[in-house]
């Protein structure tokens, strides 16, 4: 775990305890540790006064970081309701007008990229991962949380989204421009490297790990799901009516906030007769643990003894 992943779950748990005066030291104490991740901090920092009151300080965060270069998309300042005590000021609508018109620029030059990392030998079973990332992340650093499979005979796939999410990472929002965009990276890996289909699975966290279960119905291929983020009403029906070898593997955080629409999506699938193994990572909320890569590869090994 990375100096800012450490301190995310530490503010995860102070929000969830609304400890918002913790929330804002270890925001302060990121930011001052990890220098290059001054896009996330600062949002933080602006989070957290936001919700102290102090609207003030909140404003003077977002400021700083436009100052610096970093700037966040208007739907993640909007959707945000961290923000919602400071989102009628007219300080805050000046710093939106300008992320606006940084989001636009980004977005027109923006293409979706995809890592490729395979084993050093050619004596390993053919398998193959492809690795969707969260909300707001890079393919470069999720890839992070899974690179010791490499080491166990995976391939990984890692599509980047080219959909931007603010000046340090990129989103699948546009789920049906997201669908076209990771089928357009299997197809590529099929043409120009000869990867089959065949020892496929299908992987994903947050975000990206409704977008994994969903590709992977529609491909008939098994898939971890990992702390999925589902919007409310979500219909399952769709992955029901896949053919019955599809099977998949649901890794949840204890103290996701997410669970509450993520462990229907489960139970309905199970009972939809989809092959289901559900695990839950203890003490965890909306993110990878530690030990992220051995809990991913003893599913993943599960579902490959299926």
């Amino acid at each position: 775990m990375t100096a800012l992943q450490r301190y995310y779950s530490q503010l995860l748990k102070a929000h969830a305890a609304r400890d918002f005066k913790a929330g804002a030291r270890i925001a302060r104490a990121a930011h001052e540790e990890c220098t290059e991740e001054h896009g996330k901090t600062w949002f933080w920092l602006a989070c957290m006064h936001s919700l102290l009151g102090d609207a003030g300080a909140a404003v003077s965060a977002l400021r700083a970081g436009l100052d610096e270069g970093q700037w966040w998309s208007p739907r993640k300042l909007e959707d945000d309701g961290d923000l919602e005590p400071i989102r009628g000021t007219a300080d805050f609508a000046v710093v939106r007008e300008e992320c606006g018109r940084r989001f636009r620029a980004a977005q027109a030059l923006s293409r979706p990229q995809c890592l490729v990392l395979a084993p050093s030998t050619a004596t390993w079973e053919p398998r193959t991962l492809v690795v969707i990332h969260r909300r707001g992340d890079t393919a470069a650093s999720f890839v992070g949380h899974w690179r010791q499979l490499v080491d166990q005979g995976w391939t990984l796939i890692v599509p980047q989204s080219s959909q931007v999410y603010d000046s340090a990472g990129f989103c699948w929002d546009d789920a049906e421009l997201a669908r076209r965009e990771l089928r357009g990276h299997l197809d590529e890996c099929r043409r120009k490297r000869g990867i089959q289909m065949d020892g496929m699975t299908i992987a994903g966290a947050s975000q990206g790990g409704r977008l994994a279960l969903e590709l992977a119905h529609e491909a008939g291929l098994p898939w971890l799901s990992v702390i999925p983020s589902f919007p409310a009403g979500y219909d399952v029906s769709p992955l029901i009516a896949v053919p019955a070898h599809t099977r998949g593997a649901f890794l949840l955080g204890e103290h996701d906030p997410a669970n509450t629409r993520s462990r229907p999506v489960v139970s309905a699938l199970e009972s939809g007769g989809v092959r289901v193994i559900a695990r839950t990572m203890r003490e965890i909320g909306h993110d990878l643990p530690d030990d992220f890569t051995a809990q991913a590869a003893e599913a993943l090994k599960d579902l490959m003894d299926e």
